[in-house]
């Protein structure tokens, strides 16, 4: 029995791949990975990096912790004022009085006297805390560094996304020259095995013989299986990490 292990993948390039490139629409390719370059069928790895960058749910993350310590330095910053008062008052009194007034062992008739006072009073009051005040310089530094913390683990994240951006792209390169290979072994053991089938008949050779290279071809067979299992699997995780479909319309089989 013959096997035919040829394998076909077609791709289709969609404008609608990335932000940070474009591609040509509505064009179809026919790719094999047992001869062609998958490097050619996919976009470069900068910008594939740049793209896993934009789509990252982690980095995305970090942006907002950013945006959030941005927002609670200009808060701090103004928090003193809550604490701050400002009271001013004003009164004015209007007294209007009647006195009787009797001079004893002198002239016995009363004195009637009247008077008119006024009275203005006004007042300003500030209270100024200032515990806040002596701490608010400290309060604004420990907003700032959890900003620049914030800025730190999203530039970390970018360089460890980064890396494996480039372990990723770099093994499904590996993935696809190991598939190619498998594929010759099973051409190469196949041809092999139709001889030894053909030696056996023709009593020019021993089953041992026959056994041995019956097993040579079935552990190619599994080889090559394995391989393109792993080249199927590099190459769907790359495209989730980096939020692009590369657009497989058949199954890898």
């Amino acid at each position: 029995m013959k096997f035919n292990f040829q394998i076909l993948f077609i791709i289709l390039l969609c404008s609608n791949a990335a932000n940070s490139f474009t591609q040509t629409s509505d064009t179809t390719i026919i790719f094999n990975p047992l001869i062609d370059d998958i490097t050619l069928r996919i976009p470069p790895l900068q910008d594939l990096i740049d793209s896993a960058i934009i789509h990252s749910p982690y980095i995305k993350t970090s942006e907002a912790d950013i945006s959030i310590a941005k927002y609670d330095i200009k808060s701090t910053r103004r928090q003193w004022m809550e604490n701050f008062y400002f009271d001013a008052s004003a009164n004015r009194d209007l007294y209007n009085g009647l006195t009787t007034n009797e001079v004893i062992n002198a002239n016995p008739n009363q004195i009637l006297t009247g008077q008119t006072n006024n009275r203005l009073a006004a007042g300003i009051s500030i209270r100024l805390p200032m515990l806040s005040f002596a701490d608010l310089n400290n309060q604004v530094k420990n907003a700032t560094k959890k900003l620049e913390r914030a800025i730190s683990i999203k530039e970390s994240q970018i360089l460890e996304l980064r890396k494996e951006l480039i372990i990723r792209y770099n093994q499904l390169i590996i993935n696809q020259r190991i598939l190619k290979s498998a594929n010759e072994n099973i051409t190469y053991t196949s041809l092999q095995k139709d001889m030894g089938e053909k030696e056996f008949l023709n009593g020019q050779t021993t089953l041992y013989e026959l056994a041995r290279i019956s097993e040579m071809h079935r552990k190619a067979v599994t080889d090559f299986e394995t391989s393109r299992n792993e080249f199927y699997n590099a190459y769907m995780i790359l495209q989730e990490i980096v939020g692009i479909k590369f657009n497989i319309t058949t199954k890898i089989d």
